[in-house]
């Protein structure tokens, strides 16, 4: 009786060792071939969204949580997990069992979810910062510990969830932006300025090493995705060094020539056509498909030098301000040139709630009152009613497809 017993409880504990092992199997294995997702940065998440995206064809949403508000007495914006400026010790347990609750709607709806950041420990982000970007990461490593001490609560408390698919670290992280800048990612030598940095606070792949460990202490099965540098540029590729860990993936993000892409361009620069490229605005090139694919040779180059496989490569956001001429050709020589390298993709936005510039679903015309209305009452729009076909949405469902 007592064997069969015994037996009972090997067989239970079998059961669960195997369903662990079949979950961390299916998130490694979630990116062995290419994905096609949207980023959904929204102040309120809804489950519509996640069922809207699944019936759009994609993949995965990547998210971030920092916007939300949580059901806390005296709430403020960019709390969501962290609490108070200056405060951190430990995650705000009320909003991590909300987050778990958001991702099991995701996963009911079929959609998996890359999380990301906006805010880190010394890294308010300026929309919940009076306006200023605070940028004490990148000077004390303190914030490197404190952002490792985030994450590995984080991993902690999401590592069997089977709606995350990799854990997005930070952001758009811009060390060069700290105590020692680096003025311009398109003229200046990236190299001799990281030797200047290397081992201090500045050290991007010094921070991320902090962060990674501490993660891998707690969770040593979900992917964890890295952005490069000054905002995500490819061209900060040339100072990033792999990870070893075979389940790291490698992103940059792409709103270049920004002088097009942005909605103060109001019709000054075309695409193709000659368009100002860097920070300073001082030097103009003529873009085009073939401009465009050059622009990624930072990450060909990296990833061939460091034999990094292409299903380890994502463009985690790209995107242009809808009402651009030539927006849906930008997109769409965009995502042929992703296609092809057959890297992950994500264009952004999916169905924002606070802003409409880049919610392709609407085309090139303005929403009407009513549009906005819904979202002051955390509704979403009805796609019958405020979305329409059009060049720009149907460039995006064919490379969907």
């Amino acid at each position: 009786m007592k064997i069969a017993c015994l037996g009972a409880v090997l067989g239970v504990i079998a059961v669960f060792l195997s369903a662990d092992a079949f979950a961390s199997e299916a998130k490694a294995t979630f990116w062995s071939e290419q994905k096609k997702g949207a980023n959904s940065f929204n102040n309120v998440p809804l489950d519509e969204r996640f069922e809207a995206a699944k019936a759009a064809g994609l993949d995965f949403l990547r998210i971030a949580p920092n916007k939300w508000l949580s059901g806390r007495e005296k709430e403020e914006l960019g709390d969501f997990l962290l609490g108070r400026p200056g405060s951190f010790q430990n995650l705000i347990e009320d909003d991590l069992n909300y987050l778990v609750k958001v991702l099991d709607k995701a996963q009911a709806s079929g959609i998996k979810i890359v999380l990301t950041v906006l805010s880190l420990p010394g890294s308010r982000w300026r929309q919940h910062n009076a306006g200023v970007q605070e940028r004490k990461i990148w000077s004390d490593l303190m914030y490197h510990r404190l952002a490792a001490r985030f994450w590995a609560q984080l991993a902690e408390g999401l590592k069997d969830h089977p709606a995350v698919v990799a854990y997005n670290i930070m952001n758009e992280p811009s060390p060069e932006l700290g105590p020692t800048p680096f003025a311009d990612w398109y003229s200046g030598d990236y190299g001799k300025w990281y030797q200047g940095v290397r081992g201090t606070a500045q050290d991007l792949n010094l921070f991320y090493g902090t962060v990674i460990g501490a993660i891998r202490e707690k969770d040593q099965h979900t992917p964890i995705m890295i952005d490069s540098g000054f905002y995500g540029t490819p061209w900060a590729f040339e100072i990033l060094e792999p990870v070893d860990d075979p389940h790291v993936l490698y992103s940059f993000h792409m709103y270049e020539p920004y002088a097009y892409v942005n909605h103060r361009n109001a019709g000054k620069y075309q695409y193709p056509g000659s368009i100002p490229t860097g920070e300073s605005n001082t030097s103009s090139r003529k873009w085009n498909e073939s401009t465009l694919f050059q622009f990624f040779d930072p990450v060909r180059e990296w990833a061939e030098k460091h034999s990094i496989p292409k299903e380890r490569i994502i463009c985690g956001e790209f995107g242009i301000y809808r009402l651009q001429k030539q927006a849906h050709r930008y997109l769409d020589d965009q995502m042929r040139i992703y296609n092809q390298e057959g890297w992950h993709w994500a264009f952004y936005s999916f169905r924002e709630d606070d802003w409409d510039g880049m919610d392709y679903e609407l085309g090139s015309a303005k929403p009407g009152w009513p549009y906005w209305q819904a979202i002051e009452k955390n509704q979403m729009p009805g796609p019958k009613t405020y979305r329409r076909d059009s060049l720009l949405w149907d460039v995006i469902k064919k490379r969907l497809e």
